[in-house]
């Protein structure tokens, strides 16, 4: 089916092969979230993120410094500060500090709810939870406002639930603490969570609801590996299916009906065609009005899939990138564009897709993997809009996952001259001088089991079975604005700037 987004992990007999799922469990504590995640994620060979513990580390930041739960601003500068490590599920790192034990100490229990009510640091929190959505394929993520704000797309979205008196129990069991304070302290937090202004704990549209209460934990496990099987059957399109109603998605139809139309099958030699005409068009009267030199064009990989990650100055940046290789380039481009139907059209045409800017774009992201799968090279500006002056500032770290991800280069492009001939803000461009240069490809660690010797355990460090590390996310980003920083210096020396 067209532009479904369930991943699929237990496809039906005889389904094409498809994205692993996103699971978004909500519930109060003590419901048994962590330890139905935890199995579950086991069960399905995926990820796990518990949301509750950056809360939790927060909390505990904030009591190591003295400062107040009840202090928004102090806490949501801690919130927006700290190093949060949660990729190994069992640990929580904070600052590479092993925080897993601390955070479940009853000072933290006793504060952490009014540090989750500050709207600023939730809106922190759920962006960092979104970005790390994004990095993995697949994975089951845990909390109290997973299905209705940080993943309202998830492929299945459960609100676990347990009596009071249940929920009070296990958690006096582990921490020995007496089941009637723990009850009583977990009545004040349900109704602090679920009159909360900001992402009340509440059943998110579209969840089911499970009650955990006198179940063993396997027995909920196998309910929603149940209800994932037949969700895939339906979407594989088996008419005998049954089960739960298809999760809504809030990603726009038309980032979904793109997604479906290039993921997973053969490139049109129609397109082919269509993108060399045009830019043989977009290309010639480039070099009419833009002239330059462009450095550096050997460096580019002369088969196979890479990632160009040009500087971003100026509109007209996707023009001038289509002058370096008679390939086709396929664009990651603001999804606005697809608001004008002429527009959006031609870049279907053209092998463009859209990306939500400032969102955790799962639709985007899966879509630049297949591209990349298919052998396609991709444009990404990692500046992520068009920037002013000649610093490259402010990169994400979307061009870095990719790269790792896929096991791909990335090839850092400068580009000189584009802010001149049409700056933020103007109407219409005016003819300019421009110079492109190709820096030296970044390429990624070898995954692991074709690693050398020397390398593996880097290796293995940076990508495992689909996973990418913080670690290496962050020094390839940074070895990108450091490559990208040069070829934009020397582009602009080309030309003689010295602004």
């Amino acid at each position: 089916m067209t532009g479904v987004t369930c991943h699929g992990a237990i496809p039906a007999p005889g389904a094409p092969p498809s994205r692993r799922p996103l699971v978004a469990i909500d519930g109060p504590g003590g419901s048994g979230k962590s330890t139905v995640a935890r199995l579950l994620a086991d069960r399905l060979g995926i990820a796990r993120l518990d949301t509750g513990a950056m809360y939790r580390a927060v909390t505990l930041r904030a009591l190591e410094r003295g400062v107040s739960p009840e202090d928004p601003e102090a806490v949501t500068g801690i919130a927006d500060k700290i190093e949060l490590d949660l990729d190994d599920p069992e640990r929580v790192l904070v600052d590479d500090e092993d925080v897993t034990a601390a955070i479940r100490g009853p000072a933290v229990d006793a504060a952490v709810s009014a540090v989750a009510a500050i709207p600023a640091v939730r809106s922190a929190l759920v962006r960092r939870q979104q970005e790390w959505i994004a990095r993995h394929d697949g994975a089951v993520v845990e909390g109290r406002d997973i299905g209705a704000v940080v993943a309202p797309e998830a492929d299945l979205k459960v609100y676990l639930t347990a009596s009071v008196a249940e929920r009070a129990q296990r958690r006096a069991g582990e921490r020995r603490d007496g089941a009637t304070e723990v009850e009583a302290a977990m009545r004040r937090r349900d109704t602090i969570d679920s009159s909360r202004a900001v992402s009340p704990l509440a059943v998110a549209p579209g969840a089911i609801i499970v009650d955990s209460t006198g179940r063993p934990v396997e027995a909920v496990v196998e309910e929603l590996v149940d209800r994932l099987r037949r969700l895939g059957e339906q979407r594989a399109g088996r008419s005998d299916a049954v089960g739960p109603a298809t999760p809504s998605s809030t990603a726009p139809p038309v980032a979904r009906t793109v997604a479906g139309l290039v993921a997973g099958r053969p490139i049109n030699p129609w397109e082919l065609r269509f993108y060399a005409a045009c830019r043989f068009v977009v290309v010639g009267l480039g070099n009419l009005a833009y002239p330059g030199p462009l450095i550096g064009a050997e460096r580019l990989p002369v088969s196979g899939p890479y990632i160009l990650a040009p500087v971003h100055r100026s509109n007209l940046d996707w023009m001038i990138v289509a002058r370096v290789t008679r390939r086709r380039l396929r664009y990651l481009v603001k999804s606005e564009v697809w608001k004008i139907r002429v527009l959006g059209r031609l870049a279907d045409l053209l092998g463009a897709f859209p990306v939500r800017r400032g969102a955790a774009d799962r639709e985007a992201m899966a879509t630049a993997l297949s591209a990349l799968a298919g052998g396609e090279p991709l444009v990404v500006f990692p500046e992520g809009t068009r920037r002013s002056g000649d610093r490259v500032v402010e990169v994400r770290d979307g061009s870095a996952y990719l790269a790792l991800r896929a096991g791909v280069p990335i090839v850092p492009v400068g580009l000189a001259g584009t802010e001149q001939a049409m700056p933020r803000g103007a109407r219409l461009p005016r003819p300019a001088r421009v110079a492109i240069v190709i820096g030296q490809p970044i390429r990624p660690p070898a995954r692991a089991g074709t690693a050398g010797r020397g390398d593996r355990a880097l290796a293995e460090t940076s990508v495992r079975a689909g996973h990418v590390s913080r670690s290496a996310l962050r020094a390839t980003t940074e070895a990108l604005v450091s490559a990208m920083q040069q070829c934009f210096d020397e582009a602009r020396a080309q030309l003689g700037s010295k602004d």
